[in-house]
């Protein structure tokens, strides 16, 4: 849930930027420069200089005696270097606020995931005992290659969305391991399900 609101403020903020520098680039356009300058507007320190510039600086527009904007004072090419400049210390904030974000949105997906699947097999298991007089599996082609079948597809030994499954059956008990491919990137929690549908967890290390 905090995943998605930072990633929500990530947008709106986002959003934000883009207007305000919409914004600039039309002011700055009517007044007679590029209007890609308008994205200096958007850094600080250079938006200090912009507003200076508009303020004590003769407009391009005011040059003219028929009201036409004249092209800008900057050449394009320098526009362009100077956009691109302007925009790295935005993209490289963004990203360093949402790459985490997204890291831990996944990590907290697969975690989720793990411990669903990790139920299914556990109960996959209880209801095949309830029908055979209380004895457990002993193996897992017992449980998906029977008719009806306990569970959908095998799991013993699979990767499945960043963790791994390991089932140990026996006709007297079960357990069940659902751990992270790489801890502390795939998933913190190592999954644990054992004899009597009983589920728990402990962090990786």
């Amino acid at each position: 849930m905090g995943a998605l609101i930072s990633s929500v403020i990530i947008i709106l903020f986002l959003g934000c930027y883009i207007l305000i520098g919409w914004m600039w680039w039309r002011i700055l356009k009517k007044a007679g420069y590029h209007g890609a300058l308008g994205v200096l507007c958007l850094i600080p320190v250079a938006n200090i200089i912009m507003l200076a510039i508009l303020a004590f600086k003769e407009w391009p527009i005011s040059k003219t005696a028929s009201g036409e904007v004249k092209p800008s004072f900057l050449p394009t090419p320098l526009i362009v270097v100077i956009i691109i400049v302007a925009l790295l210390p935005i993209m490289a904030l963004l990203a360093a606020i949402a790459i985490p974000n997204l890291l831990r949105a996944r990590l907290v997906a697969n975690e989720s995931a793990a411990e669903v699947t990790l139920k299914t097999i556990s109960s996959a298991i209880e209801s095949y005992a309830a029908a055979h007089e209380g004895r457990y599996p002993s193996n897992e082609y017992d449980l998906v290659y029977t008719t009806p079948a306990y569970l959908p597809r095998a799991f013993n030994n699979k990767t499945l969305q960043g963790y791994n499954y390991s089932l140990k059956l026996d006709p007297n008990g079960y357990e069940i391991l659902a751990s992270p491919s790489e801890c502390w990137v795939t998933g913190i929690k190592i999954f644990i399900g054992e004899t009597g549908a009983k589920i728990s967890n402990k962090n990786c290390k």
